[in-house]
């Protein structure tokens, strides 16, 4: 009779929980998924599948940065300027330009697979989960524009669950998945997820050519400095992995990947940091220069104290790790080493990128990720052909390096600025 009671209530408190609460669950779970999903692979069929899937993971970050960038980022904002009345006609204008796309970026992979000299036994299973991710991905974001965070949620949990629960049945049967079997089961546990997302939405298949232009059209006026953007990024984040996975071999690939899965998790607690951080940092900036100051060392405090902890223990636990994940020598512990090297670069270059975003030119901020990525090409062939995987991770330290060094310099130019207007102690440093 208690928990009757009790469970109307609870429910209530639950439905009232802030939608910003729900937005962490949902980033929690996918995060949590792709983490779990890169261990057991990586421990189930070993580094060289692993690696493969890798490769094929890396095109579709690639298609969904692009997607992001025509579809889903101008969607925020043209969202909002959309009115009521218009808003279903807008929800199948996106529904055809992700139709669109999906189209071309299927003909684009399967185009580039065949003219490669790479297996294409798995190609026909990474396109299914190619249209079925990005279709995902967008309705996804659409149900957070819109508020649904509930139902976003719900949608984020059924992908998860279907796919660990095949991971978890493949963990207890002898012998390990094909790389095939392993895209067919990313892709297709993502179907009941998207169909839930579309009839939520109340998505029919109709595509009105007419409206689905003129808010393309809409989303172009926004993508064309989105695009050069995020490609920078991904090439950024993504260059060099490229070039070991073509100069080396796909286990290098794999501990590379393996490295960034464990990083990944500290990358959800940036991102929060980012989110909570900002707009204080934001409010300060301009109207109390040395608040400002003094709330960005204390970030900078913040977040190194908070990470030594996970640093530190993925630092001393590098060659256990490797040997229970069978992954390999002496070599792929000292990657996980470097890496947490290069985390703490990140954690002390990240006030300043933090600062970047805040001046009113966003040109540094583009400016410092392509500088990065000269340098990681510049430094690619040497450090892999001597360092092989760490020194992928070498040429990441120094592409942070380079961005931190160039930021600091803008955020100097900026304080030159400002000095007129904020003389004396009031100054915009940098720490």
């Amino acid at each position: 009779m208690l928990p009757a009671l009790l469970a109307p209530p609870l429910r209530h408190r639950v439905a009232a929980l802030p939608a910003r609460y729900w937005v962490v669950a949902g980033q929690a779970v996918v995060s949590a998924t792709s983490f779990l999903t890169n261990i057991f692979l990586a421990k189930l069929c070993g580094l060289a599948t692993f690696g493969a899937y890798s490769a094929w993971q890396l095109v579709l970050l690639l298609a969904l940065a692009v997607q992001g960038a025509l579809i889903s980022q101008p969607m925020q904002l043209v969202h909002g300027d959309t009115s009521p009345a218009q808003q279903p006609a807008y929800r199948q204008a996106l529904l055809g330009m992700q139709f669109t796309f999906s189209l071309l970026a299927v003909a684009a992979v399967a185009a580039a697979t065949l003219l490669l000299p790479y297996d294409t036994t798995a190609l026909p299973a990474f396109l299914v989960c190619l249209v079925a991710a990005g279709a995902q991905d967008t309705a996804r974001k659409l149900l957070l524009t819109e508020g649904r965070v509930q139902v976003a949620l719900l949608s984020d949990l059924v992908s998860a669950g279907g796919q660990l629960l095949v991971l978890l049945y493949w963990a207890l049967q002898p012998g390990a998945p094909s790389l095939a079997a392993v895209l067919w089961v990313v892709g297709l546990t993502t179907v009941p997820a998207l169909a839930l997302s579309a009839r939520a939405l109340g998505l029919r298949w109709q595509l009105p050519l007419r409206t689905t232009l003129a808010f393309a059209a809409r989303h172009g006026q926004q993508a064309r400095w989105l695009l050069p953007t995020v490609l920078l990024q991904w090439a950024s984040s993504n260059a060099l992995l490229v070039f070991a996975g073509f100069a080396g071999s796909a286990s290098m690939l794999g501990i590379l990947r393996l490295a960034q899965t464990f990083m990944g998790v500290l990358n959800v607690g940036l991102q929060a940091v980012e989110n909570y951080a900002l707009p204080k940092l934001s409010h300060s900036f301009r109207s109390q220069p040395q608040l400002f100051v003094q709330q960005r060392a204390r970030l900078r405090r913040t977040m190194l104290l908070l990470a030594a902890g996970p640093i530190g223990l993925l630092f001393g636990l590098a060659g256990p790790i490797v040997g229970w994940l069978q992954a390999g020598s002496a070599a792929n512990a000292a990657v996980l080493r470097w890496c947490c090297v290069l985390y703490v670069v990140i954690l002390l270059v990240y006030p300043l990128r933090l600062t970047v975003r805040l001046l009113h030119n966003a040109r540094p901020y583009f400016i410092g990720y392509a500088l990065s990525i000269v340098v990681s090409f510049a430094l690619a062939r040497g450090l892999v052909a001597h360092w092989q995987a760490s020194g992928v991770v070498l040429g990441w330290i120094a592409a942070q390096l380079t961005m931190g060094l160039y930021w600091a310099l803008a955020v100097w130019r900026a304080q030159a600025e400002l000095l007129p207007i904020n003389p004396g102690p009031a100054q915009l440093k940098t720490q």
